[in-house]
């Protein structure tokens, strides 16, 4: 790249533009700018990797043309430190340089467009984060959500059961505004055992992407000693913003003392990764993926080494000979596999 256009957010920079930074791989998590900055230097790694890779999605509109946005969604490669591969940034920069020049903000002709679309670090976002991310935007700059936003909160009211019309985007916009919500986040945890199934499970994904309330966070740590597994799994996505909270770390720790599904602990690894970091809840968590076949315990290990948040505690274990006889036997096995 040139001198002065290093970085994407030089690059951003260089077009005038203001912008945003969202992870998509575990949920919807913005990054900072200073912090993007520092990962894109190398200065520290990515904090939120998913099969080592980052999942991005870059929100930026001119300065001088604040209506219209401009979306990017990335994928780039890690190193097992989680830093950013630097090469491929670049040459995703350079892809990007040499279809746009500079005027990124301009019309696409369709030659642009083609060449765009042949980009190797380009991603299309599920559903589900698409409609995190549009709803956070939405509610972040208080402009009106969708379409579905009326018909939805409707039903989770209970003022009608006609839940085949209200859409996913409906469920993000619910979730995205509980905050300022009080009535809706009460009628949800009254209503919710009411609720069809199939919106059970897509409302909890939703909730599992954006902040909740504490009326919420109080009732689905009560869902988790459901009898029915799926309702627990659904609880359990439906906290994943709230897993500092010391009241569902002490339950997760009550949870993890008897066996539990490969589902139930990638959930919990994947999602409620900052629970981890309470060292009696994250001793007992890799007891219980150390029960799992080893294809598992390989999978969800690997995947908690690679968060820089836990990282260092799970080798801290390792050095202090903390771990289970179970888990060493587990990780002699990963061991000689990877050196055979």
């Amino acid at each position: 790249m040139t001198d002065k256009i290093a970085t994407i957010g030089d690059f951003l920079a260089a077009g005038d533009t203001e912008y945003q930074v969202f992870d998509l791989g575990r949920r919807l998590s913005e990054i900072p700018l200073d912090t993007f900055a520092a990962i894109e230097h190398q200065q520290q790694p990515h904090p939120y990797p998913l099969a080592r890779h980052a999942h991005l999605a870059i929100l930026f509109r001119h300065k001088k043309q604040p209506q219209h946005d401009y979306l990017w969604f990335l994928k780039f490669p890690l190193d097992e430190r989680g830093l950013l591969n630097v090469a491929a940034r670049d040459q995703y920069l350079e892809y990007v340089v040499s279809a746009l020049g500079q005027q990124i903000t301009d019309a696409l002709t369709e030659e642009q467009e083609e060449q765009l679309k042949h980009n190797p670090y380009l991603f299309t976002p599920s559903e589900t984060q698409r409609a995190a991310l549009h709803a956070h935007i939405s509610s972040q700059r208080q402009a009106a959500p969708s379409q579905y936003f009326d018909t939805t909160a409707e039903y989770l009211m209970g003022k009608h059961d006609d839940w085949q019309h209200i859409g996913v985007q409906g469920l993000h916009d619910c979730a995205a505004r509980l905050m300022n919500l009080p009535q809706l986040a009460e009628a949800i945890a009254k209503g919710y055992t009411d609720y069809a199934p199939t919106v059970q499970r897509y409302l909890c994904e939703a909730l599992e992407q954006h902040l909740i309330p504490a009326k919420l966070r109080d009732f689905f740590i009560e869902q988790l000693s459901h009898s029915d597994t799926t309702q627990a799994l659904y609880a359990l996505r439906a906290l994943a913003s709230v897993s500092d909270d010391k009241r569902l770390q002490k339950r997760l720790f009550e949870q993890l003392e008897r066996p539990l599904d490969a589902n139930t602990l990638t959930v919990i690894g994947a999602r409620l990764w900052p629970a981890l970091q309470n060292d009696a809840v994250l001793g007992r968590y890799l007891q219980r993926i150390a029960a799992l076949e080893q294809a598992w315990f390989q999978a969800l290990f690997e995947d908690a080494v690679s968060l820089p948040e836990l990282r260092p505690l799970v080798l801290r274990k390792i050095a202090q000979d903390e771990l289970s006889a179970d888990v060493k036997q587990q990780l002699l096995q990963l061991k000689a596999q990877q050196a055979s």
